[in-house]
């Protein structure tokens, strides 16, 4: 861990995020949640805020430096900081 600045921030952002992926950004889709997508958005969001803390100061990562949300981190793509 390098820096925590901007954790919080991209944790909400890739949640939003990853809602839309999951096609669960709407009334009717947050009413669908199940616990398994929330285990998926919780584990993408938190992927996402690890990239933010391996960086000095808040650096957001960008979409393709996590994976995508429902994907298990070790069936990342080669190379990111997921495998």
């Amino acid at each position: 861990m390098v820096d925590t600045v901007g954790a919080g921030d991209t944790f909400q952002a890739a949640l939003l995020c990853g809602l839309e992926e999951l096609g669960r950004a709407s009334k009717a889709g947050l009413a669908a949640l199940q616990s398994a997508d929330c285990r998926q958005l919780v584990d993408f969001a938190t992927a996402a805020a690890a990239v933010t803390c391996s960086r000095r100061g808040a650096q957001l990562p960008r979409r393709e430096e996590v994976p995508p949300c429902g994907m298990p981190r070790n069936r990342a793509a080669a190379g990111s900081a997921f495998t």
